[in-house]
């Protein structure tokens, strides 16, 4: 009876309309069909109306078809001949696809400009490691070439130990760091910072001790031993590393406190008389008045 009804009546060549006419053949409401088929009833219109946009990918709709066949006993194979895909599924897949495409592309960029900055850093680190060696390397050399430097850092971290308070470990910090510049500003100076130095021979000496009423200290320095000297005044008339075989001559005036380093070492007179100071502490740095008190 079904089968007879569809060939009687004239159908367009469109799968839905099919299956609208053979749904109403069988007398059956969309609200029917829909609860068969598990779908709602705006679906089953978009399959009567060949809509088939909004119904999900190609396979769906396929399935959607099939199903309503069998609900409607209509030969699967052959009804599904009138079906034909919509031309706006496969412009919309062409254009999902290349929008695929260039959403790949842009992360292939980005992912590409990240490499290129890694392979920067990772070729650029050794030459900055390099810089920064040869940039610190380059000061090591130049205190290097003054064999003076090591044992006043020495003496000077002497003097820090034995005092007590810290005004004067401040104090000779400064004087440490007094100390280096001028030794790399004036490598060849070094034992001539004292601008009261003199080479004069001792009686010339005395001869201007007696015009101007100044004391004078002379020095023979056997091994290299650093020397502070304040006169009276507190104006510091010696300081310094003096290497062994030097002879130092300072005037000043009369009492001198004097910092000494090695003093077993150096040979000391005051206005030309021999200072004894086997009886200062050995091994450590000797801090004494001149004249020596008793």
């Amino acid at each position: 009876m079904n089968q007879e009804s569809i060939e009687t009546e004239e159908i367009s060549p469109s799968l839905g309309r099919a299956l609208q006419v053979a749904r109403e053949a069988a007398e059956l409401s969309v609200d029917e069909v829909a609860e068969r088929l598990k779908l709602s009833p705006q679906q089953i219109r978009q399959l009567e109306q060949d809509d088939y946009n909004k119904l999900g990918p190609l396979t769906f709709v396929r399935g959607y078809l099939k199903s309503y066949c069998a609900v409607l006993g209509l030969p699967v194979e052959d009804t599904l001949t009138l079906f034909k895909a919509p031309e706006v599924q496969v412009t919309t897949k062409h254009m999902q696809s290349f929008s695929r495409r260039t959403e790949k592309e842009a992360s292939d960029n980005r992912l590409m400009i990240i490499s290129y900055v890694i392979l920067v850093i990772i070729l650029g680190a050794p030459g900055i490691w390099w810089w920064q060696s040869s940039t610190t390397v380059s000061t090591p050399e130049v205190a290097n070439t003054l064999p003076a430097s090591t044992a006043e850092k020495q003496v000077i971290e002497t003097i820090v130990a034995e005092r007590g308070t810290s005004d004067a470990v401040v104090t000779e910090s400064a004087e440490l760091e007094q100390v280096e510049q001028v030794t790399v500003e004036t490598p060849v100076t070094i034992e001539s910072i004292p601008q009261t130095v003199t080479s004069e021979p001792v009686n010339t000496v005395n001869e201007a001790e007696n015009a101007t009423g100044l004391s004078t200290i002379v020095m023979r320095f056997s091994d290299d031993s650093w020397v502070e000297i304040f006169d009276a005044t507190q104006e510091r008339v010696a300081f310094g590393v003096k290497k062994a075989g030097y002879t130092m001559t300072v005037q000043g005036e009369a009492p001198f406190s004097v910092v000494l380093n090695k003093h077993l070492m150096v040979e000391v007179e005051l206005d030309g008389k021999l200072i004894d100071l086997t009886a200062l502490p050995k091994n450590r740095l000797a801090k004494f008045k001149l004249p020596l008190v008793e």
